[in-house]
């Protein structure tokens, strides 16, 4: 009784759940801790079975397991799982007197071993993938240097299966010094317990690489050394970019000189100033390292305060530092324009920067700066004088025809109407010069030679000026240039007189030609563009000009004669022509040593065309021409000088009404005079509406600007000819005469057959 009594107190103080069921597999006894689980006491318990206590699932796993005991009288182990939890269970038969009377078992609860199990597989397996899939070359060898284990970087990098290196060393897989260097690496792992880091090389048939190797020891359990692990990473590719590196700044040295650019740095603990030799060279010093009294010698004319006050915001307050100053180069007196960018490192204490010489730089801004002035005044200027020239053209008309009609009767209102007619010739000059300046005042581009040009203008203005001695220098062989002869000859003699003007005692007047080839940032400051260009230089030994003055000299109406003796329009035209022609000009000059002007004009190669000028006589005809202009005074007196010549005319304010009286009466009308600035429909698109209406029509174009520009493209497209306002009877009947005389297209014939 008491052993019995014993058995329970055993049985029930485990935690393992203890029962014993009968051949039908009813409970017969249970333990305190398996009667806790099912949540019943024993007494509830005993004469039920699995499917009243648990899940039919459950129940029913337990049943089996139970049976196959009971069936085969043998212990049967299995893990059930229970409601989320795993159970180990141990069931072996009951046997008495060689007969089992049933099952009985031992359930231990192994979910947290389960879970740490799983853990501890999972971890295996990510540690695992990380090695196999690094990118570094992983390996494990033993204490004699036997290959234990090796990923699969190993297999890319060496080109070695895993079974041709595993239980291998490093003086069979790689013979020779290779092998023999591997091994004593590893040999200093093991015999010092201490992680090796080093650079290594390895020669095989891929050639030659570097690798770093990081290789430290493994231990056993008692913390001996039983081998060791490398990770080894190829920088065969970070070699080569140190070596690009040490191109690169070979390069950047004499990148520096190229770009006259430098680098410096200032050490704000030992107040020393670091600078490469292209900065020495901008600032014309010759040592490596500066001083901070060295520095403050580079004379820095009122820039000293403002860079002090940059450095002491970028340190203090972290502002950018960027810069611009000027100095005055110790070793040759020359004024530098100079751009400075810098950064502070605190970590360092050091301030460091670039410096870069921008003198050219800032004077082509200066000179891009008055050509964008001049630009936007020419274009004002251009308006200007095209309306301008619309109202002379109402006066010019007006006197144009009564001179006519008064020619030959003596009258004395016919003198008067010559006056009218110079000063209308006289007001036309002045906006044929504002013309020029607009670059609006190209008439017709011809090839010409500038050594022709040159000699013969040259010696009709010193045959006037005979205080002046004119030398003369031109090159051989000089390309033509595509220039308005008349608009070129007006250059050169503005200049002439400029310079006889600043020689009012004589002098000497240098005129040269030369071939040459501007590169692309010469040219781009004058926005032309770069390649082979003739150019004319015209230079005086006068008085020269202040710096102010230079700046001003291209505005329109500005002068430093008296009152009376020019307009300011001259220089003005001359920047403009130049511009009209695809050139520009430049300037040099110094009070005391005279002025250079320089023109240049792109070279063209073409053949030269002679110009033949014939004296305008006043020629009448018959015909129909439809005259269109949107100025109502010009349209009124062109329609009374055409009608004085003998022809029918029919007059449209506008492109829209002009289309609408040409399409009725298309067949009658054998000439258009067209404007090229109206409303609605410009001169151009209504030349375009006519050629579809009729492909063969003659258009004349007429405009208060001259033929440049929109002009010219428009009559490239087919006009029959070009007239610029202001212009007399006499002009416009020849003008007209040309035209018609003109052969007539093929279809245009036939148009008049029918």
């Amino acid at each position: 009784m008491a052993s019995a009594q014993w058995l329970r107190l055993l049985i029930d103080a485990g935690p393992d759940f203890f029962f014993l069921k009968d051949l039908d597999l009813r409970y017969q006894l249970v333990n305190f801790a398996n009667a806790q689980f099912f949540g019943y006491n024993e007494a509830e318990i005993i004469g039920r079975n699995d499917y009243d206590l648990m899940p039919g699932d459950a129940a029913a796993a337990c049943q089996q397991s139970d049976g196959l005991a009971i069936r085969e009288k043998r212990t049967v182990i299995t893990i059930e799982p229970i409601e989320g939890k795993f159970y180990e269970t141990y069931k072996f038969p009951l046997v008495v007197e060689g007969a089992v009377i049933g099952v009985a078992g031992i359930v231990r609860d192994i979910t947290e071993r389960k879970r740490a199990e799983e853990e501890l597989r999972k971890n295996r397996t990510l540690l695992s993938d990380m090695i196999e899939n690094s990118g570094a070359l992983i390996c494990v060898k033993d204490r004699e240097g036997r290959y234990e284990m090796v990923n699969r970087k190993w297999e890319e990098v060496t080109g070695l299966t895993r079974e041709d290196t595993i239980g291998k060393t490093d003086e069979e897989l790689f013979p020779g010094t290779t092998g023999t260097r591997f091994r004593q690496n590893d040999h200093e792992v093991m015999e010092s317990g201490l992680v090796v880091e080093k650079e290594e090389i390895l020669e095989d048939k891929r050639g030659k690489r570097s690798f770093i190797s990081i290789k430290f020891p493994l231990r056993n359990q008692d913390g001996a050394v039983s081998g060791m692990c490398a990770m080894i990473t190829e920088i065969t590719a970070r070699k080569e970019m140190e070596e690009q590196l040490a191109i690169s700044r070979d390069r950047l040295s004499r990148a520096e000189i190229i770009s006259r650019s430098g680098n410096w740095e200032f050490d704000m603990e030992s107040k020393t100033v670091f600078m490469s030799k292209g900065a020495h060279r901008i600032y014309g010093t010759d040592n490596t390292v500066l001083t901070i009294p060295e520095v403050q010698k580079i004379p820095l004319p009122t820039y000293r305060e403002m860079l002090d006050g940059a450095l002491r915001d970028l340190i203090e307050k972290g502002l950018p530092y960027d810069v611009e100053f000027r100095i005055k180069r110790p070793d040759t007196g020359h004024i530098v324009d100079i751009h400075s960018v810098a950064e502070y490192d605190p970590e360092r204490k050091v301030v460091f920067g670039i410096i870069q010489d921008i003198t050219d730089r800032k004077l082509l801004e200066s000179q891009l700066l008055q050509a964008k002035k001049l630009e936007a005044i020419g274009t004002l200027a251009g308006g200007i004088a095209h309306d301008f020239n619309n109202i002379l053209m109402g006066i010019q008309g007006y006197a144009s025809i009564m001179m006519l009609e008064l020619e030959g009767t003596g009258h004395p209102d016919y003198e008067r109407l010559k006056c009218i007619e110079e000063q209308v010739e006289s007001a036309s000059n002045l906006t044929r010069q504002l013309l020029g300046f607009a670059r609006a005042g190209g008439y017709e581009i011809r090839p010409a030679d500038m050594n022709e040009i040159l000699r013969e203008s040259s010696a009709m203005f010193h045959r006037t000026k005979k205080e002046l001695t004119v030398h003369g220098k031109y090159e051989k062989d000089l390309p033509t240039v595509e220039i308005d002869r008349g608009q070129i000859e007006q250059v050169l003699l503005n200049l002439y007189v400029n310079a006889w003007h600043a020689m009012p005692a004589g002098g000497e007047l240098y005129l040269e030609t030369a071939n040459i080839t501007l590169d692309g940032n010469h040219a781009a400051v004058h926005g032309v563009s770069p390649g082979e260009y003739v150019r004319v230089s015209v230079a005086d030994t006068g008085m020269g000009m202040e710096e102010e003055t230079m700046k001003r000299i291209f505005d329109p109406f500005f002068t430093t004669k008296e009152m009376g003796r020019g307009t300011g329009l001259g220089l003005a035209m001359v920047y403009g022509i130049m511009k009209g022609h695809r050139g520009f000009v430049e300037v040099r000059s110094k009070p005391g040593h005279g002025t250079t002007f320089t023109l240049f004009f792109p070279a063209s190669g073409k053949r030269i065309v002679r110009n033949k000028r014939t004296a305008p006589a006043t020629v009448k005809g018959s015909g129909t021409i439809l005259l269109v202009d949107d100025e109502s005074n010009v349209l009124r007196v062109t329609k009374r000088m055409l009608e004085t010549l003998g022809y029918t005319v029919h007059a449209a304010q506008d492109g829209l009404e002009a289309l609408r009286v040409f399409t009725s009466m298309k067949d009658s009308i054998d000439l258009v005079i067209v404007d090229m600035i109206m409303p609605k429909l410009s001169g151009s698109q209504t030349f375009d509406r006519l050629r579809a209406l009729c492909p063969s029509v003659k258009v004349i174009l007429s405009s208060g600007y001259s033929m440049n520009g929109e002009a010219r493209q428009i009559m490239s497209r087919g006009f029959a000819g070009f007239i610029q306002k202001p212009y007399n009877i006499a002009t416009l009947s020849q003008k007209i005469r040309e035209v018609l005389a003109k052969p007539v297209a093929e279809e245009n014939k036939t148009r008049r057959k029918k």
